[in-house]
């Protein structure tokens, strides 16, 4: 399996690139320091999609982060994706890995902590959990809450990604909850210059993990 890096991890949505071009946008991201791509469409052909993970793939690669892909195990197997994402309406997991043996992780979502304890023991490599914050990204989301992401870090051995609603003035209370790494969407792409809201989030990261360094 490869190595994840899933640090600062920066999941696409639709609605934010009516009026933005995709690779430029995402090189921002990845100029302002985002260690993942999670590349989430729900509105374009195969084709397209295709067509635009290859030149994401070569983008990802230059500047040393991880590419995953939504949903679609096929198009993550087509252009060499890192990893792939999936949720309970997707394929199952243990069918993604008969397909993408060792050659990619799988990240799963999860919306609580009962849920958490019902797929903890299928084969996936990393757990996304929230929403920890009220989100307007999606409509039909469960709030968990920091509470219910501590919950989740004991719950588990396996790497935790918090989902929904982070800033990066909340970033210090998410890490010190337990989770390796942080999804977001509109703390980046809800922003004009997508480097700067990258720059922030990166930055917070880092200087927990100091405090952490150099605590006594």
């Amino acid at each position: 399996m490869r190595k994840m890096n899933l640090f600062v991890y920066l999941v696409t949505d639709d609605k934010y690139f009516k009026d933005r071009d995709l690779v430029s946008t995402i090189e921002q991201a990845l100029q302002g320091g985002a260690t993942a791509i999670q590349y989430r469409f729900k509105n374009k052909s195969a084709r397209q999609m295709y067509e635009e993970l290859l030149v994401l793939r070569e983008l990802t690669k230059r500047y040393g982060a991880d590419l995953v892909v939504n949903d679609r195990v096929d198009l993550a197997m087509a252009v060499g994706a890192d990893g792939v994402h999936v949720g309970k309406q997707d394929l199952p997991p243990d069918v993604v890995r008969k397909i993408v043996g060792d050659s990619m992780y799988i990240g799963y979502s999860v919306n609580s902590v009962e849920e958490l304890k019902e797929v903890d023991h299928l084969p996936i490599d990393y757990i996304g959990f929230g929403s920890v914050y009220e989100t307007t990204t999606k409509e039909n989301y469960k709030l968990v809450g920091i509470e219910g992401l501590r919950q989740a870090v004991k719950l588990t051995s396996k790497p935790i990604v918090a989902i929904g609603g982070i800033t990066h003035y909340r970033v210090k209370k998410v890490l010190e909850a337990g989770a390796k790494g942080i999804a977001v969407v509109s703390a980046i792409l809800g922003f004009e210059d997508v480097k700067k809201a990258t720059q922030s989030l990166v930055e917070a990261c880092r200087s927990v993990h100091r405090e952490r360094f150099f605590m006594p």
